[in-house]
């Protein structure tokens, strides 16, 4: 299987692309007609530095690895079965399976460029010779968990981003225990928490875009996986605030073709060396980040298992005392004891990056958790994910419904949405399930919100567009975190997540970005 690799920023040079502004005078002419200056000339000249302002490199860019691109198929270079790009490259990759045409690629690459050139005040750091793990650990042991991994290029080749002062702080740090570093020359925190407003801002300008379907297998940065074509836009939208997994990529890439399969566009090879470094280094067994699940009314363990089933994370379900493999132990109907034992559960297994995700019950159930984590002084998670609820300060919905009589309760949760239909027919079986769910209900009815300062953790929201709550519902759980609040909306109701496992594990995996 044949692969072809774009390379991204970084790699621009003044003189760039000349020849082959001059063998495609076409295609140039219809760049130059989209930026509105003469592309050409920025890239032989390169007046004032231009050529390295972000507005500018990311679509010079675009346009010569396209260029080189349609130039290599003219020449009878295979297109490609397996198309990687590095950041930026991403947009090539696409471009060259079919995903838009030049035009349309070029349009979107310039907003990009424009939205991450209006963040200031960020800084990046080159991490060389040492692993993910022993970076992450010196983080922590230094107070700078607040710089994100930005690039994990190779084993021995990595990029933290973050605040302008902070990366000073790290270089610092870093130094002083003997890391080589080195000082990236851009004036922004790429791909970091501090794109959010950038990665918003093209997620909404994506909407005007409809893409074909791609002819070729495109490893995403984000995921190191194959784009799912029902979630290109949203993957190109993460990928700005959402580290560049080029290591994780390539290692997939080569279980299905070999270097001498690869070839890279241009003449800069950078990616080429960085693939031969990947496949001569033994890929070491690093821990898996954790996901741990807690499940809404009456679920069990396997309320997540399609979840699982469609990411790398290890997902862990903190299962409730009277559910599923703990069926025999008495039921609990108080919140605080509930977190309690949820706290119990996780407590000895926080030694890697985690997130915490709830649904519905599940969702103020593990909101409470990141309270109690706090207060017991434990490593905090990444993330916190909630779906199927409004934020915590509003009163639930369901908060009554443990009360309702007992046709009265099974017809609701019908409405609901979340019960096998083939429960109906067993009269046993629901007398035995109604115990556990009036249970779970009566905690939900029972839960009162702390009157405590919000988390120090990301959140990110999720609902189905035909459930009861509203936007504002939703946007509630602002209130509970000082980071920004990211909100999704799905088609369904209720029990929308059974139709979006998929997304539901994009974003997921996104949550460990930082």
């Amino acid at each position: 299987m044949s692969a072809v690799l774009f390379p991204g920023q970084g790699s621009q040079r003044t003189g760039m692309g000349a020849e082959l502004f001059e063998r495609h005078p076409e295609l140039t002419a219809r760049a130059c007609d989209v930026l509105g200056y003469d592309l050409p000339e920025l890239c032989a000249r390169n007046p004032d530095g231009r050529l390295d302002d972000t507005r500018c490199t990311q679509p010079a860019l675009y346009v010569v690895n396209a260029l080189s691109y349609v130039d290599s198929l003219e020449r009878g270079a295979p297109a490609g079965d397996y198309l990687l790009g590095h950041s930026l490259g991403e947009y090539n990759a696409l471009h060259a399976a079919g995903a838009f045409d030049f035009e349309t690629g070029l349009k979107l690459v310039l907003k990009r460029g424009e939205l991450m050139s209006r963040a200031d005040g960020g800084a990046m750091l080159a991490v060389l010779g040492t692993s993910r793990a022993e970076l992450r650990a010196l983080l922590v042991e230094h107070g700078l968990t607040d710089l994100d991994l930005a690039n994990i290029n190779t084993d021995a080749q990595l990029v933290l981003s973050g605040a302008r002062e902070r990366i000073e702080r790290a270089q610092q740090v870093l130094g002083e225990q003997d890391v080589r570093v080195a000082r990236l020359k851009v004036s922004a925190a790429f791909h970091s928490r501090h794109m959010a407003p950038a990665r918003d801002e093209f997620a909404a300008f994506l909407k005007g875009f409809r893409f074909a379907p791609l002819r070729a297998t495109v490893i995403a940065n984000l995921t190191a996986r194959p784009y799912a074509e029902r979630d290109l836009a949203a993957t190109l939208s993460e990928q700005i605030a959402g580290s560049v997994r080029w290591l994780d990529s390539v290692r997939y890439l080569l279980r299905h073709t070999t270097l001498d399969d690869c070839r890279e566009v241009g003449d800069t090879q950078v990616l080429t060396r960085m693939v031969r470094q990947i496949e001569a280094t033994p890929e070491a067994a690093e821990p898996r980040p954790r996901l741990f699940c807690v499940a809404y009314a009456g679920g069990d363990e396997r309320a997540y298992a399609g979840l699982a089933e469609r990411t790398d994370l290890d997902v862990a379900v903190l299962e409730r005392p009277g559910h599923g493999a703990r069926i025999s132990e008495p039921l609990l109907a108080d919140p605080g004891a509930i977190v309690e034992d949820l706290l119990a559960q996780l407590r000895d297994r926080l030694d890697r990056p985690y997130a915490l995700y709830g649904h519905s019950l599940g969702a103020r159930l593990a909101f409470l958790l990141c309270h109690r984590i706090r207060d017991e002084g434990l490593p905090e998670p990444a993330h916190l994910l909630v779906s199927g609820e409004s934020g915590p300060s509003i009163p639930s919905r369901e908060r009554d419904t443990w009360r309702l009589p007992t046709a009265e309760f099974w017809a609701h949760l019908d409405r609901l949405g979340g019960l096998p239909a083939e429960l109906r027919e067993h009269a046993d079986l629901m007398a035995f399930y109604e115990r556990i769910l009036r249970a779970d209900f009566t905690a939900l009815g029972a839960y009162r919100h702390p009157r405590v300062p919000p988390l120090d953790v990301p959140i990110t929201a999720l609902s189905g567009e035909d459930e009861w709550f509203t936007g504002d519902d939703l946007g509630a759980w602002q209130r509970e975190s000082t980071r920004p609040l990211r909100t999704h909306r799905f088609p369904g109701g209720h029990f929308f997540i059974r139709e979006q496992w998929p997304a539901l594990a994009r974003i997921a995996g996104s949550a460990f970005a930082a």
